[in-house]
């Protein structure tokens, strides 16, 4: 069970309805959530270390994905089949593991300058787009990353990120069917447990 890099990267650089007003204002709003935190993360990142800075860097990941709906994605079918205290376990694990990685690659984001081409809405969903370019090489192609975003009572999360076609939730899915289908639902447990220690 691997956590790509490219979509630690893309993390870390980080549906109205009812009037049309309102629906074409969510997806600009969706973007707008992302240019904040990303503005904010380099923010903190350019600070001294210490408690606070990472303590902020801690509100900061943990406001930007939707954890449940990113868990609940990722295991598809086998989702609905695990007790509320299994799903409960699942997004618990899956969350350590991601903010643990992501904190890891955190600094590898300033070398990268981000460039938000728009959002647009998708069903219930709202798709942030935006390449990244390195700094250091110019000549080295930019990378798209597309944040999928729903709101969460009155806050935007980041769901899904497909880097350069590559979806993040289907790479998971893949990578836990496979492990569920030979070792079952506690297979995938204690390979996460594993992996946190």
């Amino acid at each position: 069970m691997s956590f790509p890099r490219t979509f630690l990267l893309a993390l870390a650089l980080v549906v109205g309805t009812f009037l049309p007003t309102m629906a074409s204002a969510q997806p600009a709003a969706a973007q707008r959530f992302l240019e904040q935190r990303h503005a904010s993360l380099v923010e903190v990142l350019g600070q001294d270390a210490g408690d606070a800075r990472d303590a902020r860097l801690d509100e900061l990941i943990a406001g930007l994905l939707d954890y449940e709906e990113l868990s609940r994605r990722a295991l598809g079918d086998h989702w609905e089949a695990q007790s509320e205290e299994n799903r409960a376990r699942f997004v618990t694990l899956l969350t350590e593991l991601v903010e643990r990685s992501y904190k890891q690659n955190l600094r590898s984001t300033m070398r990268f300058e981000v460039d938000y081409s728009g959002a647009e809405t998708r069903g219930r969903s709202v798709i942030v787009h935006t390449s990244a370019r390195s700094r250091e090489n110019r000549r080295a192609p930019a990378v798209s990353i597309d944040y999928k975003m729903r709101k969460v009572g009155d806050r935007w999360r980041v769901f899904d990120v497909i880097t350069d076609g590559a979806s993040l939730v289907r790479n998971y899915r893949s990578q836990f069917h496979r492990i569920i289908e030979r070792d079952g639902f506690s297979g995938l447990i204690e390979r996460m447990e594993a992996r946190r220690r």
